[in-house]
């Protein structure tokens, strides 16, 4: 039986080798696309599935009046003491890891580390790190240890043995490797080329109970629902923080509440952290679950697309099979076996489609892969349980694609047919039709989205963000500059600043301590004779005299930093800061810097333009910018502003004036622009998959059109034929052949666009700033899919307006 089965499927096949090809490739493609989200979707989902599930990261929902910010940074006290206090937090670890790259020197070999971590010794226990040599107990119990990866370690010593070997900071102090760690899953939030101490610091080994220093994680027992440890951290942060708020503010802790302020802290599972969370200071940029569910529907309304194909072709000819069908019944095949029979061509053609989508697949797997930035492999995929799952869904595939269509066909009356009184079904038309809106409601949903997403983008990359990022050069590890950073000689900065200008190609050039897309400083200031019972929590940047003019920002009141004046209790504040300390003439207004027991009284000086220094997710928030050389700061990064022409040449000369000042550390540098534009990555990786996905599935319903407009041709072949004999001119047949189908995609467009619309501003909710739901993405979309499906019937229409008509009409 199953053998004359599939014996039946392949004559059918045979008998329409054009339509049997069209509906093959339609549906591989649509399997193709489906399966390339899948493994872009697994890749996404598998992030940290490593980790022990009872790990939790502690976040903090820091509330100020007006304004909520959250942070991955909190007080470094607050780890340990939790687990003194509470029974059921079985370890913690505290870590974090700094904005810049870190150079060793090595005998004369200069050697960097771009993702060195600052951490507790629990580390290995609760970030599942394993150790290839060394102890976990003992590997960073000296202030000066430092454990490598694996990686980090070929790449500075070779094949010999890291351990024991002493790498120094230049013109600072020296470490040596007491361990050897595997590389970490590159699958994680986390990541780390070395580790250093947390407590080789000083400041870790201080109380902190409202100052943002490290990320804290904790290990939970078995028993402990989440939720309810949770509930118990605003009295435990009461009772250690109030002391210090109380002393910091004049004010009591429950009067501090009271204000419009507020320190919730919640657990954030280590194995959802890639994917939901977004928060301010993020070890790496991470995934968004959001793209997860939009690219999985995605791939279902593509699949669906295919199998409406399917279905539409299989309905289509059902007119060309009657007879088939009639004979059959009259030889006495029961219905039943008719259904079995049609439901196994459908099987049929569904297994050959996944072969050959797991062949497409296979094939661009490289390209997608580089279109995502992301390592994406079928035959990592296509393990056991998964493999199961991939035939379940194409056996599923295959008897909902062809189920309708094979109790349709099996319903046909054998006396019905045999007299030649079978027609159309307006049942069958009315279902095609509503399967080609269906299918092309999505399609124009797709392309909408398409568009609004690279509406966005273009908007986001080119906001002018207050300064100057274009031919911006930012050269990193400025304090290697003197050598000693623990005592700054500000006459060697400045000297390292006007041989960088004295070239031809520089224009500008200062530093500073930070850079828009660091994480920033926070600074409590308070206004005497303002609120007096508040204080506010701003971002801080540390600059010299030239930075300003530099970036190209504008001072909208007041003065910039000058060697005219002692600025060393001056400050520059930008427009937000000016709003929300409700100041109306700020210049010469004094402010209170709040910092533990002691207070510093500033003057403000100049109001710059709000600048972005954060990405377009977020509000501008309140900055305070001191000036760097009198407030003795950490030189961070040189800004160098150049010109366009021959960059190679300049980014050389600013090498070789480094080298001069600074021979023990490798010349790191990067452009402003691009830097700033990994803010957007997972936006922008997701557009141009997006993009491809939509392309796709367009292919899909394109190849779907093609085959159904040429069968409903082929039925119209005699009346084509009559009309040209009676004087039809090529022009009215190609408009009566496509004036149906164009209707559908009428209507498939008006359907189409309140549901993109829904989504589009949902999605825009995700950016404090946005370009706003553009109609003309609608029209585009629109008048786009009007045109393809045009093309697409015009090509067999015109082919059909333009024949012979002496050869549908001879028969006759």
């Amino acid at each position: 039986m199953l053998k004359n089965l599939i014996i039946s499927a392949i004559r059918s096949l045979r008998k329409k080798p054009a339509f049997s090809f069209i509906n093959i490739l339609g549906l591989a493609i649509g399997m193709a696309t489906c399966l390339t989200i899948l493994l872009y979707v697994n890749h996404e989902t598998s992030f940290d599935d490593f980790q022990n599930e009872n790990v939790y990261r502690i976040a903090l929902n820091r509330v100020y009046p007006e304004r909520e910010v959250d942070f991955t940074v909190i007080p470094h006290s607050i780890g340990p003491q939790l687990v003194e206090d509470f029974p059921e937090v079985l370890n913690q670890t505290r870590f974090f890891k700094p904005n810049n790259a870190t150079s060793f020197q090595y005998g004369e070999k200069s050697l960097t580390e771009e993702h060195l971590v600052f951490a507790d010794s629990t580390i290995f226990s609760l970030m599942s790190i394993e150790l290839i040599e060394g102890d976990k107990k003992t590997a960073l119990v000296n202030e000066n240890s430092l454990v490598l990866s694996e990686s980090t370690a070929k790449r500075f010593f070779g094949d010999e043995s890291a351990i024991g070997k002493i790498l120094s900071f230049p013109g600072g102090n020296s470490l040596e490797v007491t361990a050897l760690s595997a590389d970490y899953p590159e699958k994680s939030h986390f990541e780390f080329g070395g580790l250093v101490p947390l407590h080789s610091f000083p400041f870790f080994r201080q109380v902190n109970w409202t100052g943002f220093s490290a990320m804290t994680y904790v290990e939970l027992d078995d028993a402990t629902n989440p939720q309810v440890f949770e509930a118990k951290l605003p009295a435990f942060i009461k009772q250690y923080a109030e002391g210090e708020i109380q002393q910091r503010n004049g004010i009591s802790y429950d009067e501090y509440i009271a204000a419009g302020n507020g320190y919730n802290y919640y657990l954030q599972p280590i194995q959802d952290i890639y994917l939901t969370s977004q928060l301010s200071g993020e070890i790496k940029p991470n995934g968004n679950i959001t793209y997860v569910y939009i690219f999985s529907i995605a791939a279902a309304f593509i699949l669906l697309i295919a199998c409406i194909n399917f279905m539409n072709l299989a309905t289509a000819r059902s007119v060309e099979r009657a007879k088939e069908v009639g004979i059959r019944k009259v030889m006495g095949s029961h219905k039943r076996q008719l259904i079995a029979q049609f439901l196994a061509e459908s099987i049929f053609i569904t297994m050959i489609s996944a072969a050959l989508a797991m062949f497409f697949t296979f094939l661009f797997e490289g390209n997608f892969s580089q279109l995502a930035g992301k390592n994406l492999s079928l035959t990592e995929f296509l393990n056991s349980g998964n493999l199961l799952i991939l035939i379940g869904a194409v056996l599923l595939i295959g008897v909902i694609a062809g189920i309708y269509p094979a109790f349709f066909i099996s319903a046909y009356s054998p006396i019905r047919i045999l007299r030649g009184n079978l027609k159309t079904s307006k049942k069958g038309v009315g279902l095609r039709n509503v399967l080609v809106i269906f299918q092309f409601t999505i399609s124009i949903a797709l392309i909408s989205a398409t568009l609004l997403i690279y509406n966005q983008m273009d908007y986001l990359l080119n906001k002018p963000l207050g300064f100057d990022r274009d031919q911006v050069v930012v050269i990193e590890n400025g304090f290697g500059v003197n050598n000693d950073p623990n005592n700054p000689n500000w006459e060697r900065f400045e000297t390292f600043k006007n041989e960088l200008v004295n070239l031809p190609a520089v224009s500008a050039a200062g530093y500073c301590s930070s850079m828009p897309g660091d994480i920033l400083q926070g600074f409590i200031v308070r206004v005497p004779g303002y609120a007096e019972k508040e204080s506010l929590v701003t971002r801080m940047i540390p600059i010299d005299n030239d930075f300003i003019p530099s970036l190209g920002m504008e001072i909208i009141d007041g003065r910039n930093f000058s060697e005219n004046y002692n600025d060393s209790l001056s400050v520059i504040i930008n427009e937000s800061t000016v709003e929300k300390l409700l100041l109306e003439n700020p210049i010469g207004e004094k402010i209170v810097h709040v910092d533990d027991s002691t207070q510093i009284s500033y003057t403000i000086v100049g109001v710059v333009k709000d600048f972005h220094f954060e990405s377009l997710h977020n509000q501008v928030e309140p900055m305070v910018i001191k000036n760097m050389g009198a407030a003795q700061s950490f030189v961070n990064k040189y800004v160098v502003k150049i010109s366009a022409d021959d960059v190679g040449t300049t980014l050389s000369s600013l090498e070789g004036i480094w080298d001069e000042f600074v021979p023990n550390a490798p010349f790191r540098h990067y452009f402003l622009d691009e830097n700033l534009e990994q803010f957007y990555q997972s936006e922008q990786t997701s557009g141009k998959l997006f993009t491809a996905f939509t392309f796709l599935a367009i292919i899909v319903a394109c190849i779907g059109l093609l085959g159904l407009s040429a069968f409903i041709i082929n039925q119209k072949r005699k009346e084509i034929g009559v009309r040209k004999v009676l004087g039809g001119s090529v022009y009215s047949i190609v408009f009566l052949l496509s004036k149906d189908i164009l209707k559908l995609i009428a209507i498939a467009t008006l359907i189409a666009i309140p549901a993109a619309y829904f989504w589009a501003e949902n999605w825009m909710q995700n950016f404090a700033y946005s370009s706003g739901v553009s109609w003309m993405a609608f029209v585009f979309a629109g008048v786009g899919a009007l045109l393809i499906a045009l093309i697409t019937v015009s090509f067999q229409s015109t082919k059909a307006a333009i024949s012979n008509p002496v050869e549908s009409l001879r028969d006759e």
